[in-house]
Formats: C-alpha cells, structure tokens, sequence
C-alpha cells in the first residue's frame, strides 16, 4: 500500500509479519542461507548453520522440511524482536541477544528429540500441551543448560567409552608407556567427578581423545579436551550447540607436572544428593521465549495450538528443590576453631613480621621473593620460625637450593613428602596460608556470613573506626540498587577483631615499604608462584586456604576415607550451634568464654536476626540429632517418640547422625516440631536449655 508523504509513519504498522520477521539487526544473511552469520556487536560474526542432521538421516535444509525450516527461523528472528527504541539502548541489546540464545536452546532441545516429537512428518504444529511442558519440565531440571538441553554429562560419557571401542587397543597402550602421566588421578579429581566413568578406563579414554588431537594446553588443568571440537563431534543433531564450548570434566584432564595434587585426601561430601533446580527468574524467561511460538500463527506457519501454549504458560514447575548442605560434626568444628585460636596467639604475629622482612629484603635488592635462598630464607625469618620447622620460602615455587647451588628444586614433589613437610611448618608461604585459613574459619563461625561476603572483604575498609563491627557488603542486597550490594555492619567478638587487625597490620607494612601498591581483600595471599605481590582473594584461594588449614591440623576422616574439608556454607550455622552447645552444662574448654559474656536472650535475639531461616533450622536439626545419637533424649521425649513410630527404632545410635538430622530438618519444615530454647535463671545466672516440642494436630492429637 503507497500512503501519502504525511503518513509515511503508518509504513512499519503496514508490513506483513512474513516479510517483517525476514530480517533482524544480528542476522548479516539472506533470510534464506543455509548458514546465517549473526552478530551482537561481536569482534567477528559468527555462523549458524541450518544443515543440521534429523533422526531420519534426513538434513533440516532439504526442500521437504522447508516448511520445518522456515517455522525456526521465523522463530528465531521474531522473539528477539525488540522496538528500536528500546534496542538503542545497551541493556536491549544484551536483552535481545539472552532472547535469542534462550529460543536456540528451545530449538537444539527439539531437534535432539526431533523423533519424539515428529518434527519431520508433524513439524511444530504437532507439539501438544503435554510435550510443551515436558519441555519446560526438562529446562528447569538443573539450573545448567549443557546438562538440561544437552544432557553433556551422559552424551560424553557415552561417546568417551565408544571412542575407546572404536581405538586400536596397540596405539591406546603405546600412549600409556610413553605418557605416564596420562593414568594418574588426583584427589582434586575424584572430588569434582561426576562423569561416571570407571576409574580404571579413564586412563584408556584419555589415551583415546590424545590420538584424536582433542586435547590442548590450558590452565589449570595442564592438558584438557578441547570441548568445542567434542561439541561438534557428538551434537551434530543441533543448531548451536555443535559450536559452543561445553564444561571440562576435570578427571579428563592430566599433567605431566605431577605435582598437581592440592589436597591430601579426596572430600567429604558438603551437600546431600539432591540436585539444584532452575531458579525462578530464569525460567520465567525461558517459558516466555517458549510462548513465542505462537508468533509463528502470524505468518502464518504450523505452530502449537493456541491452548497448548496457554497451558503451558501458565506450568509451574517445582523450582525449590535444593541439596542440603552436610554439617560437620560439631566436635570437629570445635576443635578446629580452639585450633584455629590458638595458632593465632601462637604463632599469628611472628609468621606475619617474618613475610614483612622477607618483602622488605626483596625490596631492598630489588628481587623476586624467588630468588632468595633457603639460607636467606632462614635466616629472614628470625630464630622462632626457623626453629618451628621453616627452611625454605614456598613448597610450590621453584627456588634455589641452596646458596652454593645453581639448580632449582622440582614443584611440590611427592604427596606424602609434601604434606610432611607442610605439618614440619618447612614453607613460610604455606604457613601464611594455614594462619590466614586460621582467621577463615574464626571468622566464618563466629560472623556466620555468605563465603562472598568474608572472601571479598578489604582491608582498608572492613572493620569500622571502633573496630568492634565487620564491614562487609551483602550478598544478597542488590534490589533496587542497579546490581550494588548494600554495606552491613555487623558486631564481632574480640578475638576475630585481633586477627584482622595482625592481616591488616601486614598489609599496611607491605604497602608501606612498596611491595603492593595499595591494600588488597584482607584474605590475600602471597602469591606461590613467588612474585613479589600478593594474590587477591577469591573462592578458589578462599577454599584453598581452609584446605591447607585441614591438612596441616589434620581434621577427621569419615568411615569412606574422606577428610573433613570446610566450607563457609557448612560454617554458617555454626554460630547458633555454637549458641546451643554453650548453653549445655559440659565445659567446652576454650569454646566456653565466647557466648558467655552476654544474657542468653540477647545473643538468641541477635541470631535469628542474623541468620537466616534455613540455616537456623538445619542448626537445630543438628544439634537435636547429635544429642539423640548420643542418647540424651530427656528434652526430646516427643521428638523421640515420633522418630521412633516413623523408623521402628528407639535406638538413635542405629541412624547415621546425617540421615537423622535430615528426619528432623524434615519434621521442622512440615511444621511437626518447634526447636527452641528455653531460658530460666538460677544462683548462677541467666542458662537455657535447648528443648523439642511436638506440635499438636488432628494427626498427632
């Protein structure tokens, strides 16, 4: 239709959608290529190629699937349709192009199941209700989409052991002879499995992917499969998935540094098997790009019925099921933190002084901490430390070995020597790890806050001027802040505050004399590699700081073998355990002092204040089971009696501490059982007793 000059405005109202959604501002190609270059600002376009493999052998691009064809394109350009008014703006365009990797993933997920769903002979006209909330069902399965749309675990286990079927057994032996290392398995590994391969063949499917030149050079894992050239071997039936790289399974990877380890002994498990689920938000989103089906009606090409796509929008699946996360035993928290405190009085000052003198001296010769001696070194680090065990700077950074010696000594070595000579206190750098992992878990107990929130602090700014409040910045305050996380202050014990202050002090003193230009996040550390600097904080170095803590204390193992490793999510609730230990009439030692200065009612009030719901109730459901595993059952008599209808035992030393407190977090939450202190005063002073009360219903009455 020609309009007037005047009305030339109306002309984008007037275009019919076929011809509209032909174009889009990504798609650099002709509507109908074979292979369309995009590109949302990219440095290069990229390609999506349409000749995709369908499970009757068939290719999506030939003339009988057109009318297939034209429906996911049309798909494609139409849901990422944004005004231009709104797609000038930055926050559009990134909007634009999360809607069009969000409608790729719904395309790759039907052509996956292309036989299930009849795409060749039905097309998308056939899906039904059913089949589009089985879609949905299976995008909110798990919060990763390589394991929800491309199920990547299980498809490349499955290709890894055909490939070794598939690879002359002399060539797969020739590469185990002449790599040795390709066959060791780290603990690190076993911990971060969940390819399901049995061990003893992960060797040969190493060996099979090296013969295929599928493996290149990475940090950290040394030699890792290249996932983008397994992506485009094993999801050929895709659109994009064949071109985006997919997670590395670490027991794939190997090193020929076999110094590789980090722990001594494979971890205990920190969350029972149940699996995360998509969260809300991002479901939303993919349930409203899945809707957009419907925009194929307006070409019009086969689409699912209006009413399918209404029933579908209006499916909610079960979005809140999360793995508990396994408490340690709190004998073992204890312990560790008395540990932890003692280290600090021991030893905190003088192993933060001696790294100031080995920085200073570094300065002043204007050389790299790794080209000290490990003479220099001893004698740098004063009479105290040599004489605890400290005769070389680092156990992981190649130094000289002597004065007289121009060689450099191997990384690490062997694992049990290294860890010896970890508990012989031998390296300066591991010994500021294990005292900054010392403050970790001080802190992480007694402040009971989010892992991002402590590894993130600064030093500069984490303690106010009274220096009796921790500064830190929520980690989930960013509401109505544009993406900036409040600033909370919360109060910390005396103790905790000394030990920020020792890493303060250091840092100001390292600062002072040049070796960092600035103050870092309170948790860093010197950097292993034995530059002169140290290494920002972060989860990894978080975590690894609380590993060395355990290997060098030496914490636990469980009946499997497997060390205690802390975590600050287990740590979190341990504040309110601590809160109910100290209220039992059994001396804690040194523990006992630190809720001790308060009125019980005080310090309650400010933890469920503090701490949130979830962690609060998996405190008590510890604590509770602990002292019924232990048979003290006197506070918990309907408890028991409950426990015992339900699993046919009175005897709680038959149920592993794990599974019961799982039981009674159970009981809480469906709302049988209220776990909560009791406060009275006697001639001593303010006490409580932590008591279990049945809740009476029709049921229970």
């Amino acid at each position: 239709m020609h309009l007037p000059p005047e009305l030339d405005f109306l002309s984008p109202f007037l275009i019919k959608a076929k011809e509209e959604y032909r174009s889009a501002c990504w798609l650099l190609s002709d509507f109908d290529d074979p292979v369309w270059r995009i590109s949302f600002e990219f440095k290069t376009y990229k390609e999506l190629d349409w000749r995709v493999v369908l499970d009757d052998g068939s290719t999506l691009t030939e003339s009988r699937h057109k009318q297939l064809l034209d429906s996911f394109k049309y798909y494609l350009t139409s849901c990422t349709r944004i005004s231009s008014s709104f797609l000038a703006d930055a926050k559009g365009q990134r909007q634009q192009h999360k809607r069009f990797r969000a409608a790729c993933h719904i395309i790759d997920l039907l052509l996956i199941n292309s036989k299930r769903y009849k795409l060749s002979s039905h097309g998308l006209g056939g899906l039904t209700s059913g089949n589009l909330i089985e879609i949905l069902e299976t995008i909110a399965s798990t919060p990763h989409t390589t394991e929800s749309i491309y199920n990547w675990t299980n498809r490349a286990r499955e290709y890894c052991l055909d490939l070794v079927k598939r690879t002359d057994s002399n060539e797969i032996s020739i590469v185990l002879k002449s790599l040795p290392e390709i066959g060791l398995i780290t603990n690190e590994q076993l911990d971060d499995d969940i390819l399901g391969i049995s061990y003893d063949l992960i060797p040969q499917v190493r060996a099979a992917l090296y013969l295929r030149n599928f493996y290149h050079n990475q940090v950290p894992y040394g030699k890792q499969p290249n996932t983008f050239l397994l992506a485009q071997d094993i999801y050929h039936d895709t659109l994009r998935g064949k071109s985006l790289a997919k997670p590395v399974h670490p027991i794939l990877c190997f090193n020929s540094d076999t110094s590789t380890f980090k722990k001594e002994y494979r971890s205990a498990p920190v969350k029972s098997g149940q699996h995360e689920r998509m969260i809300d938000n991002t479901y939303y989103f993919y349930r409203s790009t899945l809707y957009s089906l419907g925009l194929l009606h307006e070409i019009p090409l086969p689409s699912p019925p209006l009413e399918a796509l209404i029933e579908a929008e209006r499916y909610m699946p079960d979005l809140s099921t999360l793995g508990r996360f396994r408490t340690v035993p709190s004998d073992i928290v204890f312990k560790a933190v008395r540990q932890a405190i003692e280290f600090h009085l021991d030893h905190g000052q003088e192993i933060t002084k001696a790294f100031c003198r080995v920085a200073l001296e570094c300065r002043k010769r204007n050389i790299s901490p790794s080209s000290l001696t490990h003479e220099e070194v001893q004698y740098l680090v004063g009479q105290k430390l040599a004489s605890l065990g400290v005769n070389r700077l680092c156990l992981s950074t190649r130094v000289r070995g002597s004065a007289k010696s121009k060689t450099r000594s191997n990384v690490k070595g062997k694992k049990n020597e290294y860890f010896e000579n970890l508990r012989r206190n031998s390296g300066l750098y591991e010994l500021i790890m294990v005292y900054i992992g010392c403050i970790q878990l001080t802190i992480g107990v007694l402040m009971a806050r989010r892992a991002s929130e402590l590894y993130e602090l600064k030093a500069a700014d984490c303690l106010d001027e009274t220096e009796t409040w921790l500064m830190f910045k929520n980690a989930k305050s960013t509401r109505h802040l544009f993406g900036h996380r409040r600033r909370q202050a919360r109060p910390i014990e005396p103790i905790a505050v000394d030990m920020v202050k020792t890493l303060i002090r250091m840092q100001k003193v390292l600062q002072r004399i040049g070796y960092i230009r600035k103050l870092k996040t309170l948790f860093a550390v010197p950097t292993v590699t034995g530059a002169p600097n140290l290494t920002e904080s972060s989860v990894t170095v978080y975590n690894r700081n609380l590993d060395m803590f355990c290997d060098y204390f030496e914490t636990p193992l469980n009946a499997a073998g497997e060390r205690y490793y802390f975590r600050q999510h287990q740590m979190r609730r341990f504040f309110a355990m601590l809160f109910f230990y100290c209220g039992s009439f059994a001396k804690l030692d040194t523990l006992q002092w630190m809720l001790g200065h308060a009125d019980p009612k005080h310090v309650y009030h400010y933890i469920t204040e503090s701490t949130d719901g979830s962690v609060l109730a998996s405190a008590k459901a510890h604590y509770v089971a602990e002292q019924l595993h232990m048979g003290n059952v006197e506070n918990y008599l309907a408890l028991a009696e409950l426990l015992k209808k339900r699993h046919g035992t009175e005897d709680f030393n038959l149920i592993d501490t794990h599974d019961l407190e799982d039981q009674i977090q159970d009981l809480l939450v469906e709302g049988w059982v209220e776990i909560e202190p009791e406060f009275f005063t006697d001639h001593q002073g303010h006490k409580f007793k932590v008591v279990a009360r049945l809740i009476l219903t029709e049921e229970t009455a």
